[in-house]
């Protein structure tokens, strides 16, 4: 089981109400259509957090998958049904929203890969997506989880150049975790425990639910403010695939 596999599979086990993931969801539902029916894709779903998320909260979304992993695309399979999964389908068909949460830092050819999620869209469908932010925040944490890069607006806005995309919204989020990701730099940097590959390093801390709750309760402020802040640990993009 590869370190990314291990890590997702702790996430399904410990850390779906993490206020980092509800942050996210959050992002996605204030997005999505609050009472009209509609299908969604979840490229790379990981533990499936967002499915189970919207069956709970929106259950007007028909939820779809796609996960490479197989031993989560089994377990994923299981919880939504065979039908969900469309990793072999040739387009999303009628999907009216793809989300892409955290993975596009993972592929090697970043553009390639929003092509290909280009071809297989229909006109006016959007693509949410979230990656992680600041190249200068780049430590042995991304390369464990098997990171390729760290983003800039410049940069992401380069890897979707060209392509059949409007981008309509381009924002850094939580701000407030970047003195935490300069700590993280530093002490992964000092501490051989946290070596790349070590399963220490790939890890999110468990929170007392009290400073999860704290945490959960300022992303939700910053959030309303993101337009305006120059820099996060994230980056959250709305793309809108044209004709």
């Amino acid at each position: 089981m590869t370190t990314l596999e291990k890590h997702l599979t702790r996430q399904a086990e410990r850390s779906q109400n993490f206020f980092w993931n509800r942050l996210r969801w959050d992002l996605v539902c204030d997005r999505l259509p609050k009472t009209d029916s509609a299908v969604l894709v979840d490229v790379g779903a990981g533990p499936g957090f967002l499915g189970d998320f919207l069956r709970v909260h929106q259950p007007n979304i028909d939820y779809r998958f796609i996960e490479p992993l197989a031993g989560l695309e089994r377990e994923l399979e299981g919880r939504f049904g065979v039908e969900a999964n469309i990793r072999e389908a040739e387009t999303f068909g009628s999907a009216r929203f793809v989300t892409l949460l955290d993975v596009l830092e993972h592929q090697e050819d970043d553009r390639g890969f929003l092509r290909e999620l280009a071809d297989k869209m229909e006109p006016g469908a959007i693509l949410l997506l979230t990656v992680p932010a600041m190249p200068s925040l780049w430590s042995n944490w991304d390369v464990s989880l098997g990171h390729f890069r760290r983003y800039g607006k410049d940069t992401l806005l380069a890897a979707a150049a060209g392509l059949p995309f409007d981008i309509t919204q381009l924002d850094y989020i939580f701000p407030e975790l970047t003195p935490l990701g300069w700590f993280r730099k530093l002490r992964m940097r000092s501490s051989p425990e946290n070596e790349v590959g070590s399963e220490v390093s790939a890890e999110f801390p468990d929170l007392p639910r009290w400073l999860d709750e704290t945490l959960y309760r300022v992303g939700r402020g910053t959030m309303r403010f993101r337009r305006h802040w120059p820099a996060g640990t994230s980056l959250f993009a709305v793309l809108r695939r044209t004709a």
